[in-house]
């Protein structure tokens, strides 16, 4: 009886968990659009669009390897101070357990957007990718200096 009330309580506490992490992610995301106005599917000019894919790749690659303070380090301050790796492990290692082996990116998109209030605009990636058991998607944020601003999956 009291080992089936704790399994209970541990369930209850793992679910609580989850939703925090979805609610956390929620609220990055509508502190990041708010105020931002989508340029439309084209990147601004002054970005490095390869490069930008290519840390968007490198990020995701780190996450397939459960490396979590490599993502972080490519973020800007703010997303630095947001999470730590070891919380980040906690929310991601059970969706990459259960998803398996990554087999392959299937789509990519991404857009530009800029915040009128700071004048900064940013570059927005949604990827797709496949796993043995599932898929993965991917909202990545990258500001001008190539730092990640925003790194949430699904």
């Amino acid at each position: 009886m009291m080992n089936e009330i704790i399994e209970r309580a541990m369930l209850l506490f793992t679910q609580m968990e989850r939703i925090a992490g979805l609610l956390t992610g929620l609220a990055m995301t509508m502190c990041l659009l708010m105020g931002c106005q989508s340029l439309g599917t084209e990147l601004p000019d002054s970005f490095d669009k390869e490069g930008m894919e290519e840390k968007v790749l490198c990020a995701i690659d780190c996450f397939n390897k459960k490396d979590y303070q490599s993502i972080l380090d490519m973020g800007c301050t703010e997303f630095q101070e947001f999470i730590t790796a070891e919380e980040f492990a906690e929310q991601c290692d059970p969706m990459l357990d259960k998803r398996g082996e990554f087999r392959e990116i299937v789509k990519t998109v991404s857009m530009g957007c800029k915040n009128e209030e700071w004048e900064a605009e940013y570059a927005g990636f949604i990827l797709v990718a496949d796993y043995e058991g599932g898929r993965i998607c991917f909202n990545i944020t990258i500001n001008q200096n190539m730092e990640l601003m925003e790194f949430l999956v699904r």
